[in-house]
């Protein structure tokens, strides 16, 4: 059985159908030698090379956190594309209970979930007030508290659910990725460009507008951090637990955003190192390699690196960390 990653075939198809053009024009700007380094707003670029295209990574793909259930997609071989979700934890409104279909992704938002289907379609499951299910082919969704989006297969967004923060007033453009949290989204352009909407009171939708990203991650709480070309992680928003600020002398494969936390997949090594309120998330195991992560409220999962099984850690509240042994049957 293995949870790997099938989404990444389906991004740089996306990418190269919708956005390719753009990045092709991506230039390095000439380096000013009075700059400041450690201003997140002056990082210097290099274009995106056509190898380094398959680095794109996205949170919340095979195996998902939310506030407090996670689920999963199991498939039964290494060839498999796609396979059921299975969920556990809280199941309060039936976030837990997913349909009995195949998914290729999966997305857990606060009380619903929602995931991409073989066919292409969104399903979404659980609070009957958020868990519409839109019409459309879509290539990628991502479930916030209250609100989801998804990416088209055109590469157009589409949102729907709670609009209190004016988190459902997508951008224009192609995109090949977007997140949710809890009143804001981010989305990343085919050109490489963060766009952000909805509440921005601490500045949570200000992402830097000179900054090339690999992806994205929007947190359930006040921040969002993304993953650059380079592969440093820049981060925006509230920051009064240091949840945005990252270690500058690593590079990451991917990010992803708790309420108070941050952490990262390590890229030369796979390992998760964490930043931010110092319990839940951040007692992830530091020796273990991943392929995957994914945070939610006060726990976070990952894929291990090799084996392909889950693993969670933090807050144990309704057996959010108890991964089903059905999820490898």
């Amino acid at each position: 059985m293995r949870l790997g990653p099938p989404w990444i075939w389906m991004l740089l198809a996306a990418m190269l159908v919708a956005g390719q053009d753009e990045l092709d024009k991506l230039e390095p700007p000439i380096e000013d030698e009075d700059k400041d380094d450690s201003d997140d707003a002056k990082e210097v670029l290099s274009p995106i090379p056509q190898g380094d295209i398959d680095h794109v990574d996205i949170d919340d793909t095979t195996v998902s956190a939310g506030i407090e259930h996670t689920c999963a997609i199991h498939s039964v071989s290494k060839v498999d594309f796609g396979g059921k979700v299975i969920c556990w934890g809280d199941n309060t409104l039936g976030q837990g209970s997913p349909p009995d279909v195949e998914f290729i992704q999966v997305s857990s938002g606060r009380f619903h979930t929602c995931g991409v289907t073989l066919d292409e379609t969104v399903e979404c499951w659980g609070d009957p007030n958020h868990a519409q299910s839109p019409a459309g082919l879509f290539v990628q969704v991502s479930a916030g508290d209250f609100h989801t989006c998804g990416v088209l297969k055109d590469g157009t967004l589409s949102c729907w659910g709670a609009n209190y923060e004016g988190q459902l007033d997508a951008p224009q453009g192609r995109f090949v990725q977007v997140s949710c949290g809890k009143g804001h989204s981010c989305a990343l352009a085919a050109d490489g460009s963060v766009k952000c909407w909805g509440a921005n009171r601490l500045g949570q939708s200000s992402a830097p507008t000179n900054v090339k990203f690999l992806q994205v991650s929007v947190a359930p709480g006040d921040f969002s951090c993304g993953v650059t070309v380079n592969h440093s992680i820049k981060c925006w928003g509230e920051n009064h637990r240091k949840q945005c600020d990252p270690p500058h002398d690593t590079e990451f494969a991917l990010v992803s955003t708790s309420r108070l936390s941050t952490c990262g997949i390590k890229r030369k090594d796979k390992k998760v190192v964490c930043w931010g309120m110092k319990e839940g998330v951040t007692s992830v195991p530091g020796d273990v390699a991943f392929d995957e992560l994914t945070l939610g409220w006060d726990h976070g999962c990952g894929i291990l690196s090799g084996s392909g099984r889950v693993l969670c850690w933090g807050h144990n509240s309704n057996g959010r960390l108890e991964v089903p042994p059905k999820l490898y049957g």
